[in-house]
């Protein structure tokens, strides 16, 4: 008793109580009310709100999470159960033959039938260390981190479907100008064809727009694929075949990224409503609650036990009043010498207890990164797109003045194939720019936590 190891004094704060750092964003983004739940329906996607609730619903992973939760639930009703007082009723009955030689005198040489019936054993451990309500609290502790896991596995989920969703958007709207960049290509080969059969070029041109038509070919094989490849992943994260129907429609370059959620300011205190950042913190809390517990074992163990029953030798006499039997009493164990079984546990709860607090700041920082991270990003991709849609526009113009010139005579087709052909390609890049906008979007959101509030829990 002598040895108790002491509890850790120093404690993780709540991110509420942690000093108000702010995170870097830019003063010209929109700002709208945050949390946001269900954050997937801003994009204003019926196919994109059938496909994350199917993921929600059917994606194994987060089955298999929501039976972690079950099992947390019952380990906390177990720990509970050391607080109640246990009521057991016993019957038994045992058929003996005492030895002629024996001990038992007048029973000797005879077999008897042993009769006790308890209707009333009562069996409850005084908990004057707080050992079993640091055990419950450990558990609720438990029970809150894995709730908080399975809230981030659904996040993860949901954030994995609108990203592979964009990605399939954007490659079908890829894949569209590719066929279209292909079928120029053609045409531009037959053009310069016909140039140097009459004449009028070398064989150069033709055999640059072959190779120019046979990269197109390519890739237009690559984006096929992509697309199938993105329609398999997303079949997968909804917990179905690749044969799951999905109607994914091209991406529209000139709609905008919907708001990222955020309000005028981000001070830390925002990250307590991610579900990984809570998930951390209750395991601080579980931890230290366990050290309580392993504290608590180094003193006297104390049960009370109560038994009112009868028994007898004989069964005709069984429920005679003499055979009442009766008894009450605590039972007390003191631990003396447990070959160091008890400091090495104690031991063992302090370093999980270190452990966990190390995971909470690491996790604290990962996220503050990850947050700082993707508003960068989008301020990046913003600049891009506002230069890409310039580009656009130069490319779309010179397009139309190269048609315009075709039409009227004043060149041959080539020219103004060429200047289609150089439009595409700026679409192409201006498309993947959206893409990654609205990708960064569905990343920022999951950053910021998803609009995950955690559950009220009782002491």
């Amino acid at each position: 008793m002598t040895g108790c190891a002491r509890l850790p004094e120093h404690l993780p704060k709540n991110p509420a109580d942690q000093a108000d750092l702010r995170i870097p964003r830019s003063a010209d983004m929109a700002t709208t009310p945050w949390p946001a739940a269900q954050w997937w329906r801003s994009a204003q996607d019926p196919e994109l709100d059938r496909l994350v609730d199917a993921a929600l619903q059917q994606n194994p992973n987060l089955r298999a999470a929501a039976g972690k939760v079950l099992l947390a639930q019952a380990d906390v009703g177990t720990a509970r159960s050391r607080l109640l007082p246990h009521f057991d009723a016993s019957l038994a009955l045992t058929q003996q033959y005492f030895s002629a030689q024996g001990l038992h005198l007048s029973a000797n040489g005879t077999s008897n039938t042993f009769g006790e019936i308890n209707p009333l054993v009562v069996r409850y451990h005084v908990d004057l260390w707080g050992q079993d309500r640091d055990l419950v609290r450990a558990a609720r502790g438990q029970l809150a981190m894995t709730e908080a896991e399975a809230a981030q596995a659904r996040l993860l989920v949901s954030t994995a479907v609108v990203v592979q969703y964009f990605a399939l958007a954007g490659d079908l709207r890829l894949l569209r100008e590719a066929e279209h960049l292909h079928a120029l290509q053609e045409r531009a080969e037959g053009v310069a064809e016909g140039g140097f059969r009459q004449g009028l070029s070398s064989a150069s041109p033709v055999h640059a727009e072959k190779l120019a038509v046979a990269q197109s070919a390519e890739q237009v094989a690559k984006f096929r694929a992509a697309v199938a490849a993105e329609r398999h992943a997303l079949a997968e994260l909804c917990g179905a075949g690749p044969a799951m129907q999905i109607a994914g429609k091209a991406l529209a370059t000139q709609a905008l990224v919907p708001p990222a959620g955020l309000p005028k300011e981000l001070p830390l205190r925002l990250l307590a409503g991610r579900p990984d950042v809570v998930a951390a913190r209750w395991a601080v809390q579980a931890a230290a609650a366990e050290v309580g517990a392993a504290r608590a074992a180094f003193y006297p163990n104390i049960n009370l036990r109560l038994l009112a029953g009868w028994d007898s030798i004989h069964l005709g006499d069984l429920f005679a009043p003499g055979n009442f039997a009766h008894a009450i009493g605590p039972v007390i164990t003191l631990p003396i010498f447990e070959g160091g079984a008890l400091r090495a546990h104690l031991k063992a709860q302090n370093a999980a207890f270190l452990i966990a607090q190390d995971r909470y700041r690491s996790t604290l920082l990962t996220a503050l990164r990850e947050i700082a991270d993707r508003l960068s990003t989008a301020q990046k991709l913003q600049r891009q797109d506002q230069a890409q849609q310039t580009a656009a526009a130069a490319a779309r113009e010179q397009s139309q003045l190269q048609q315009q010139a075709w039409r009227q005579g004043l060149r041959d087709e080539l020219p103004s194939i060429e200047a289609e052909i150089t439009r595409i390609r700026v679409s192409q890049r201006q498309t993947a720019i959206v893409t990654a906008r609205w990708q960064n979007w569905a990343l920022l959101e999951s950053a910021l936590g998803g609009g995950y509030l955690e559950k009220t829990k009782d002491d």
